[in-house]
């Protein structure tokens, strides 16, 4: 299984010295543009800083960072994160929820120069409109940086096309595919977790009850359906960082929504079963104000970012 993290951090938290001179500038910047985050081991439930979180991002094979789609101020802590990564360490692996594996050419292209935004934003890679409407804003900076340091970009996802093929069917009866559409998702090895399902089950139903456009509450059988879907992005985006890491031998850096790694979610599930000697350091971005550690995010993650 995948090395417990937790003691660790809390070593890490209490002796490591500060972070290099060359990260300096993104700690400061940190500071001056999310004056109001506040980043918590969740271990110890003890407050620390840019640098610390840096020096326990050193120690992990594999980061996964857990964002809210919708939070402003998540990604813009995420750009921080990422711009002090790719100094830090050259050649990092940045594995992308938002992309699947159907557009890794157009990614690719990107990140050789060949393509623009405007290209990458013709995908329309994300379903939710108010992410669509704001890509620009929140998620084109993290590509950038990305670029301008020279990261390996990963589209990790599996296409609807196939995660609505196995919501429909299973995995268990699907048509005769090609080796070119099998490579394109995966199938749970992981056991299904019951404690998953359920949180995965009632953010469906928080959405529901909050959608501004009047959605009918959903059925036990359509949650079960639509788990079966998330179960499918959480094996494929799972087996693309493991992937990356065995063919790049560095640092992958995984950004995902928080639902899939949030109190050991199905994709760190999927991740311990095929990668299982990678040292995993997960962290939670919640759009939240707090100055102390919330007790209700014990377990959460081994680091928790409030970023408001």
């Amino acid at each position: 299984m995948l090395k417990s993290f937790m003691p660790l951090l809390a070593a890490l938290v209490h002796s490591l010295p500060i972070a290099a001179a060359a990260d300096a500038p993104a700690a400061q910047q940190s500071a001056a543009s999310n004056a109001h985050v506040s980043v918590f081991a969740t271990g110890t439930g003890v407050p620390i800083g840019f640098d610390e979180l840096l020096a326990a991002m050193d120690a992990a094979d594999i980061i996964v960072i857990g964002e809210s789609h919708t939070d402003a101020q998540g990604h813009q802590f995420q750009v921080e994160i990422i711009k002090a990564a790719v100094r830090r360490w050259p050649g990092i692996t940045i594995s992308l929820e938002e992309f699947d594996r159907a557009q890794q050419a157009a990614l690719d292209a990107y990140s050789a120069g060949r393509d623009t935004a405007d290209d990458l934003e013709a995908l329309r890679a994300f379903v939710n409109l108010r992410v669509r409407q704001n890509w620009r804003d929140w998620y084109l900076p993290k590509l950038e940086a990305a670029r301008e340091g020279k990261a390996v970009l990963i589209a990790s996802n599996a296409p609807l096309r196939y995660s609505r093929l196995v919501r429909n069917v299973g995995c268990d009866k699907l048509p005769d595919l090609d080796a070119a559409e099998r490579a394109l998702f995966d199938c749970p090895v992981a056991p299904e977790d019951p404690a998953y399902r359920q949180r995965f089950a009632n953010s469906l139903k928080f959405a529901t009850a909050n959608s501004e456009s009047g959605l009918k509450p959903l059925q036990t059988e359509q949650i079960d359906l639509m788990f079966r879907a998330q179960r499918v992005w959480d094996a494929t985006m799972a087996q693309s960082v493991a992937g990356a890491r065995a063919r790049n031998n560095a640092k992958v850096l995984h950004l995902v929504g928080n639902v899939h790694s949030d109190f050991n979610g199905g994709l760190l599930q999927e991740l311990r079963v095929r990668d299982k000697s990678a040292r995993l350091l997960v962290i939670s971005l919640r759009p939240v104000r707090s100055d102390r550690f919330l007790p209700s995010d014990r377990g959460r993650a081994d680091i928790v970012v409030y970023t408001h």
